[in-house]
């Protein structure tokens, strides 16, 4: 009996050691399995970034510059701007390429070109750079040299010999946007009269002269503009306009009335004899 109870035992044993290497046997392997796995991957990741950096290492100007803008898309009207410049400016900002692009530097540069009143830059995703132009919109020369666009805003192109058939304004710079708005004013107000205004001045003390069409000159002076030319209209009504072609100039720096220098003399003295007034208004 004592030798089968020890039999058993031994068996039991045997039996416990066979289950445990077996055990042993199974978690070594999966072990294994899962350990090669990692190592593929860890060589995989570690090729790639030898490539990467040897890559990296020989093109090194490619990578900086990555991603390349390919494209440039300018839009708004740009006739009179210097194409050349234009291109030049956008080539040198867009070098370094797409995600280097210094927005605002590149629009103050286009903006500091003579025509170009205000630029729009926009990037698109991966490689495409948009810009647009406003143009300058000249509406009246300012003295010689210069231009005002519709904002009131100048600007002084090489040369305005082209625009030599627009209004001529001129006075202090810092005052050319009031002196737009007063010569838009003055303008609506003379043209129900057939009167076209051809040019408006203002000296160092802010006295006005404007000059017509046919080279009528009319001294506005200080003060306010509108009210005065209300003042010649009522006069133009009443005895100026059958007259006007013998009119050069109207002068309305007085409180009240105005006076009249005509081209002829003995055509006023007739004029004021047949009205029954002086000579000079």
């Amino acid at each position: 009996m004592k030798t089968l109870k020890k039999n058993r035992s031994v068996n039991k044993k045997r039996s416990k050691r066979k289950s445990a290497t077996r055990h042993k046997k199974v978690s070594v392997q999966s072990f294994t399995k899962r350990d090669a796995w990692d190592v593929i991957v860890v060589i995989m990741l570690l090729t790639i970034v030898v490539y990467f950096s040897a890559y990296v290492r020989n093109n090194q100007f490619a990578v900086s510059v990555w991603p390349v803008i390919e494209n440039v898309n300018i839009t708004g009207r740009t006739d009179a701007v210097d194409h050349d410049a234009l291109k030049d400016i956008i080539h040198a900002h867009t070098a370094s390429g797409f995600l280097h692009v210094k927005m605002e530097h590149l629009e103050k540069e286009l903006e500091n070109l003579t025509w170009v009143r205000q630029a729009t830059v926009q990037r698109f995703w991966p490689d495409t750079l948009s810009v647009n132009i406003l143009q300058h919109s000249p509406i009246a020369r300012w003295g010689d040299a210069g231009l005002m666009n519709t904002y009131g805003d100048l600007f002084f192109p090489n040369n305005v010999e082209p625009f030599r058939s627009l209004p001529m304004l001129y006075g202090e710079e810092p005052r050319a946007k009031e002196l737009a708005r007063t010569f838009e004013n003055s303008m609506q107000q003379l043209k129900p009269l057939g009167l076209q205004l051809r040019g408006m001045f203002e000296d160092e003390r802010q006295s006005i002269v404007l000059v017509l069409k046919d080279g009528l000159v009319i001294s506005v002076g200080d003060g306010d503009v509108s009210e005065k030319i209300k003042r010649f209209i009522t006069a133009h009504d009443q005895y100026l306009a059958k007259n006007l072609n013998e009119v050069k100039k109207v002068d309305l720096r007085y409180t009240n009335g105005l006076a009249v220098e005509w081209k002829s003399p003995q055509f006023a003295q007739n004029l004021a004899q047949h009205l029954g007034m002086e000579p000079n208004l």
